[in-house]
């Protein structure tokens, strides 16, 4: 067994073992190389297995037509997979009995694993799948739990508490009971017990958000069993009215359920549990209807709430401490400005132009140019991911590392390969920093550029057209061993300008946004202007001339 696996340290021996005679079958079900009149065979061998199949296969949970009267009638009438998925029920719910756990318990699991088998088959028909492979997902795919406690019996009289949770809450409980979760456990026991691919899925994926590299059939019973977690937890968790709503979120956001279809599949759960149980020959208590429940949660709501009086009094407590918070944090956020604002660049007599304008408080956009060793001269332009407080910090952090580290390393790739690597070890909330910039020589006007992972630095040439320096590499702070290309210039040949994703996302009245051309044909209109009037009078237009901006905007010219 992997080292790495949940069940390390387990003997075969101690594991659940299903009923050999069912696995048998539910494997020959997945071989090509047997036929029908094999596997009706093989089927009549075990008349236990035999007579526990036709009495499935004749409840109203398959409501067939006609009755099945043999094991050959049942491969004929139902088919392999159906055959196959209603042996692993079998198998399932037999592979625990022997005394181990409390009857209660067991119990208990079933009929909230019978919930998500009704929900799972609810589902089959949006999401184009068989009713059967639904229904037998749903069934097992919560069986990785009953091993945990099969293993932990210690753990027994935790099972109250990881019912009353929702999906999420629960896989964190187990995390913290078993050091495990039963998605985990449920995946190793299907390579034991070689189940097929598609239910080996459902039951390892079915609390994965993203689903990629599935076969799609397999991806979409992935979300079925998911679904089908938060819809049986209606029935069962203390906090209805969330799993109500993220159930609803999640109905929507995988087959496009929404409002009346919605509802008629969650109430189906109550309606047919039932049916299910008996066909299966387990024990479940009274069920509540998908009305009741959803009433039960709204008076419990009410009987929770603070009366109207106290309540507003603690409102009006919580608005005066809002105000109060509130002066503070403007207090707090015009003194980092004031830093931020004094990060910025002053001397222009270096040949280096820039103008900030944050959206809000603090800006996640920053420009520089600073001296370097022989009379050269650092510029640099960025923009950090995400807004305020963090971003700031990361602009002051990536500022400081740039004005340090520049003092002595001359190569800008060799410093940007330094900044990248400083900032992925050590990040910041998981932001990143584009950046595009580089080091010149006033006298010659030859300088070298890079660009990580920033939009294209332009460069206004004579002849009326622009050059472009694309990026070379991603932003600072994604990859460790990130290398970046160096892109010679010459400022003899015209102004370079570089600028943050704000004013390329300008727009207009109209909708279109101001992009690259637009910029393009800015510069161009103001190229005669000296250098900071030229930025100032295109910052005006971006700002004043009816183009609305949502971003910070910031502009750095160097010539």
């Amino acid at each position: 067994m992997d080292p790495a696996s949940p069940l390390r340290g387990i003997r075969p021996s101690d594991l659940p073992a299903p009923p050999r005679e069912a696995i048998r079958i539910v494997r020959a079900c997945s071989d090509p190389d047997i036929d029908s009149r094999r596997l009706g065979e093989m089927i009549t061998s075990d008349p236990v297995l035999t007579a526990e199949l036709l009495r499935i296969a004749n409840s109203a949970l398959f409501g067939l037509r006609s009755r099945v009267s043999s094991a050959a009638h049942a491969v004929t009438l139902l088919g392999h997979r159906a055959l196959r998925n209603l042996a692993l029920c079998i198998a399932m719910r037999d592979a625990l009995k022997g005394g181990r756990l409390p009857a209660e318990e067991l119990d208990r699991f079933w009929e909230s694993a019978l919930r998500r088998a009704v929900s799972a088959r609810a589902l089959a028909p949006v999401a184009n799948l068989e009713t059967d492979e639904c229904f037998t997902a749903g069934l097992i795919q919560d069986f990785g739990l009953l091993v945990l406690l099969w293993l932990h019996p210690e753990r027994v009289p935790e099972w109250g508490r990881l019912t009353a949770t929702d999906p999420e809450q629960r896989l964190e409980l187990e995390r913290q009971l078993f050091d495990t979760t039963h998605d985990r456990v449920g995946m190793e026991l299907a390579k034991v017990w070689e189940l097929p691919p598609s239910l080996a899925d459902a039951i390892a994926f079915h609390h994965a958000p993203i689903l990629q590299g599935l076969d799609p059939a397999h991806e979409r019973l992935a979300r079925v069993t998911r679904c089908a977690d938060w819809m049986a937890a209606l029935f069962e968790a203390d906090d209805k009215r969330m799993v109500f709503a993220r159930t609803l979120a999640l109905l929507a956001e995988c087959f496009d359920l929404v409002g009346e279809a919605a509802d008629g599949v969650l109430a189906r759960v109550a309606e047919e549990i039932d049916e299910a149980a008996e066909a299966l020959g387990m024990r479940i208590g009274d069920q509540p209807t998908l009305d009741q429940v959803l009433r039960d949660a709204n008076l419990r709501l009410a009987e929770e709430n603070l009366s109207f009086q106290e309540l507003t009094w603690r409102l009006e407590q919580t608005l005066a401490e809002r105000d109060r918070l509130a002066a503070q944090l403007e207090r707090e956020l015009s003194l980092a400005r004031e830093v931020q604002c004094g990060l910025l660049p002053r001397d222009a007599r270096l040949g280096v132009h820039g103008i900030n304008l944050p959206a809000h408080h603090l800006s996640g956009d920053f420009y520089d140019a600073f001296p370097s060793r022989g009379g050269r001269v650092w510029f640099a332009i960025a923009d950090v991911s995400g807004k305020g407080m963090h971003a700031a910090l990361l602009m002051a952090k990536t500022s400081s590392l740039l004005h340090c580290l520049g003092k002595g390393i001359t190569d800008p790739a060799a410093l940007f390969a330094t900044l990248n690597r400083e900032l992925a070890e050590h990040p910041i909330r998981g932001m990143f920093v584009s950046m595009a910039g580089g080091v010149f020589d006033p006298e010659s006007g030859e300088g070298v550029l890079v660009n990580a992972g920033h939009l294209p630095a332009l460069q206004a040439l004579a002849e009326g057209t622009c050059r472009q320096f694309p990026a070379s590499g991603p932003p600072l702070g994604v990859l460790t061993g990130s290398r970046y290309t160096p892109f010679p210039f010459n400022l003899r040949e015209g102004p370079l300008l570089l600028y943050t994703d704000g004013v390329t996302e300008a727009r207009r009245p109209s909708g279109e946004e101001l992009g690259i051309p637009g910029l393009r044909r800015l510069l161009r209109s103001h190229l005669r202007q000296p250098a900071g009037e030229r930025l100032q009078a295109m910052m005006d237009e971006i700002r004043h001339c009816k183009l609305t901006t949502h971003d910070d905007l910031t502009l750095l010219l160097v010539e």
